[in-house]
């Protein structure tokens, strides 16, 4: 439920149009889930050299189910083969000075040129007996899964071998979606992930029609969709028939494959109902991502926040530094004195 707000904090002002920091974190101060996210995006890991030096990463958990309908949860991560590269502060002005599309221009003219960009792909997977053995819940997608508890499997590489021959119609016209999923593979319990369900294909009706699944960027590639769906605005099929929905006694019904089998969950005494997660620990990761980084990164992350937190309101910095000071001590302590707080302000009611 927080997820259209959090947008809405960070797009232009309905006032001013532009988008503004201090806006920014009057919301975030009151997301203390989020402090890992600002330590990622204010370091120098916040941005990224160029699309081919970035890694990426599913943000939600996912359920991975065998033949016996037996589950497995499962986080994919995608890491650059190129190598991951960053631009400070200072270089990345010097860049967008030089060159704004930087990012699309490697890409562009790497792929152009024959060298083709490759990601690999790895999961980490945790059976559902094990989910309430962490610090955290795994579920919760502003949380990673530590390498060290769930290592990285390889499952696969993807490599980019070709440019859009036309931009709009394989580019603009894609329709990604976590519902768009393959038999095996279903939605785990992700509060975020559970709402998206239902945002990506209402947004993308919205924007490109009702028959979005037709456009041919979006169509199965070497079958088509077996299926009794037809008309609607901009439908390219000629269908020809009276049958429009499923079952039928005049057409063939169409079976679910019984090789595959989705996941069962029994319950008792059911309630249903809307809480916080049990197990939010917010600020443990954030620490650990902060002292994982060299000096220099710590510098410009410091550097990177103040000038941003003082657009912001004396009581909004004092939260947000009070988030940052629960994940590393010298990490909050450091930010309260570039932006010139004492103990003494943080004693006072």
């Amino acid at each position: 439920m927080k997820f259209p707000d959090m947008v809405h904090s960070l797009k232009p002002s309905p006032i001013t149009n532009k988008q503004d920091p201090a806006r920014v974190f009057d919301f975030f101060s009151n997301i203390p889930e989020a402090t890992k996210m600002f330590t990622y995006l204010y370091s120098d890991k916040g941005t990224p050299a160029g699309y081919r030096n970035m890694d990426g990463s599913s943000v939600h958990a996912f359920k991975w189910v065998n033949a016996k309908g037996e589950v497995t949860y499962v986080k994919y991560t995608w890491k650059t083969v190129q190598g991951e590269k960053n631009l400070n502060a200072k270089e990345a002005e010097a860049q967008q000075a030089k060159d704004f599309q930087h990012a699309t221009n490697d890409l562009y003219n790497a792929i152009a040129k024959g060298d083709f960009p490759k990601w690999e792909l790895y999961v980490q997977m945790i059976k559902p007996e094990d989910l309430d053995k962490f610090d955290f819940y795994p579920l919760d997608a502003t949380k990673d899964w530590p390498i060290d508890k769930l290592p990285l499997v390889k499952v696969g590489t993807m490599t980019l071998n070709r440019n859009a021959k036309n931009y709009f119609e394989e580019i603009e016209q894609l329709a990604f979606a976590p519902g768009s999923l393959v038999p095996g593979v279903e939605a785990s319990e992700d509060k975020l992930l559970q709402g998206r369900l239902f945002s990506y294909f209402d947004t993308q009706r919205y924007r490109l029609g009702t028959n979005f699944q037709k456009i041919p960027v979006n169509a199965p590639k070497n079958t088509t969709a077996n299926n009794y769906n037809q008309d609607g605005n901009f439908d390219n099929t000629a269908t020809v028939s009276n049958v429009n929905y499923q079952p039928s006694n005049e057409a063939k019904t169409l079976k679910d494959d019984a090789s595959y089998k989705q996941s069962e969950r029994t319950y008792t005494n059911v309630t249903i109902t809307r809480h916080k997660i049990d197990k939010p620990n917010d600020f443990a990761q954030a620490g650990e991502l902060y002292r994982s980084f060299s000096k220099e990164m710590q510098d410009n992350l410091i550097s990177n926040l103040v000038g941003d937190l003082k657009q912001a309101s004396k009581e909004v910095q004092k939260k947000m530094i009070t988030h940052f000071y629960l994940a590393d001590r010298d990490y909050g302590m450091r930010l309260a004195k570039e932006l010139g707080f004492t103990q003494a302000d943080f004693m006072k009611n």
